[in-house]
């Protein structure tokens, strides 16, 4: 079972490269889904992030109120790594969980992505994955895509300020793609990339 790690900031493309990759038959794990769990309604981390960053976040149901959190959380880089550090232990043993879930499967599956945004703030996951896969996209082009989806620029600034930058993700990575161009575009250099380098791995 070949775990690849896919990472990149915020509005670069990451989840595009991720479901490219389960549409080629990879399982995908949604590390940002895995979190909103961890800390929705029964979730073990809730009363944890209450704690640290007010009673008031928790919603009626019982989970933490999402964009409230994120206000809070991204307001400084400092309420994001207290966050993270909240948060990233708890979503790395989830994510340990769900590997060893997959591995002792009878017919396991060839390819596991994690799509995880945050990978040089959790240097923890290096343990669990083969490869690292960095997506890096021009900051104007990543501001374009989240006004597209709604988000307005400076809580956009504020979310890429607090993650870290393409040159740290550059560091980690085995590979790095670059999604400055159209969506087609970028689905073929992926589609390239898993034929060469994924592929082989698992044939």
């Amino acid at each position: 079972m070949y775990v690849l790690a896919v990472t990149g900031g915020i509005g670069s493309g990451k989840s595009t490269a991720a479901r490219l990759f389960g549409e080629r038959g990879a399982v995908v794990i949604d590390l940002d889904d895995m979190a909103k769990a961890l800390i929705g309604p029964g979730g073990p981390l809730a009363e944890p992030v209450a704690t640290a960053f007010g009673r008031d976040l928790l919603a009626d149901e019982g989970g933490i109120d999402n964009a409230r959190l994120a206000a809070i959380a991204f307001a400084s880089p400092e309420s994001a790594r207290k966050l993270d550090a909240i948060v990233h232990p708890g979503v790395l043993a989830a994510t340990q969980g769900a590997l060893d879930m997959l591995d002792a499967q009878e017919s396991p599956p060839a390819v596991v992505v994690i799509d995880i945004p945050l990978l040089v703030e959790a240097p923890g996951f290096f343990e669990v994955v083969d490869s690292v896969l960095a997506i890096s996209a021009d900051e104007d082009m990543r501001l374009a895509r989240l006004a597209a989806r709604g988000m307005g620029e400076d809580d956009a600034r504020a979310r890429m300020d607090a993650q870290a930058t393409d040159a740290e993700r550059r560091e980690i990575a085995d590979w790095v793609l670059d999604n400055d161009g159209s969506l087609e575009s970028f689905r073929h250099t992926l589609s390239l990339f898993w034929e060469r380098e994924v592929a082989p791995r698992v044939a």
